[in-house]
C-alpha cells in the first residue's frame, strides 16, 4: 500500500496535538501520517488487503501511545503521591516501598477506551519514545522527588498532565481509526466480499 502524505488541519492538530519536543521520529511521523483528515477517504476503493495494513499500522502506532500514556501515568502517580506526602519527611526508599499502593492511586482520569493494546512491539526504541518525558521527569530525577519544594512538585505535574492528556487524545484518534476500519473489514464479511479467513487475519 502506498503510504499517504499530508498535514494536519489546524483543528485536527489542536484537537490531537503534536510534541513540542522530539519523541520518536517514527512516531511522530506516523501520528501526522494516520491522523490526516484525508488518511481515510476512498476506503471503501481500497482493496480488503490494503484496509487490513492500514488496520495493523494504526495498531502499530497505538500500541506505542498507549505505553507513552502508561508511562506518562505512572510518573504523575509519584508526583501525586509526593505532594500528598509532602512536608513529612522520607526518602527515595520510602517513595519505593509504597510503590505498589501508588501506581494507580493518582487523581481520577478523563474516561477512556477500555481496551489493551492488540500488540506489544519489541523493536521500538523505549529511550527514544520517552524522550519527552524524560525530559520533565527521568528516572535520575524520580530519585530526586522527595526533595522537591511543592511549587517544583505542581509543575512537573502540571507539565506531566499536559503530556498525558495529548497522548490520551491521540490514542483515542487512533481507536476511532482503528474501529472505522474493522467496521469496513466486517461489512465486506457481511456482503461476502471477504470471507471468514480474511476477517479474522
Amino acid at each position: 500500500m502506498a503510504r499517504r502524505s499530508g498535514a494536519l488541519s489546524r483543528g485536527e492538530e489542536n484537537a490531537v496535538g503534536r510534541s513540542t519536543l522530539a519523541v520518536m521520529a517514527w512516531l511522530d511521523t506516523e501520528l501526522e501520517r494516520l491522523l490526516a483528515p484525508d488518511y481515510l477517504d476512498g476506503l471503501r476503493d481500497r482493496s480488503l488487503e490494503d484496509v487490513r495494513a492500514m488496520r495493523a499500522e494504526c495498531q502499530e502506532a497505538e500500541t506505542a501511545v498507549s505505553y507513552l500514556r502508561r508511562m506518562a501515568q505512572g510518573r504523575l502517580d509519584l508526583v501525586h503521591a509526593c505532594l500528598d506526602h509532602h512536608g513529612e519527611g522520607g526518602d527515595v526508599d520510602s517513595l519505593v516501598e509504597r510503590l505498589p499502593s501508588i501506581i494507580g492511586s493518582g487523581p481520577p482520569r478523563p474516561q477512556g477506551y477500555g481496551r489493551l493494546p492488540s500488540q506489544m512491539s519489541p523493536d521500538l526504541d523505549r529511550d527514544d519514545l520517552t524522550e519527552e518525558l524524560d525530559a520533565v521527569l527521568d528516572a535520575d530525577h524520580t530519585a530526586a522527588l522527595t526533595t522537591m519544594t511543592e511549587a517544583d512538585l505542581r509543575s512537573v505535574g502540571e507539565q506531566l498532565t499536559a503530556i498525558e492528556q495529548r497522548i490520551s487524545d491521540q490514542r483515542r484518534a487512533l481507536h476511532e481509526r482503528i474501529d472505522t476500519l474493522q467496521a469496513e473489514i466486517v461489512g465486506r464479511y457481511k456482503t461476502g466480499e471477504a470471507s471468514v479467513d480474511g476477517l479474522l487475519a
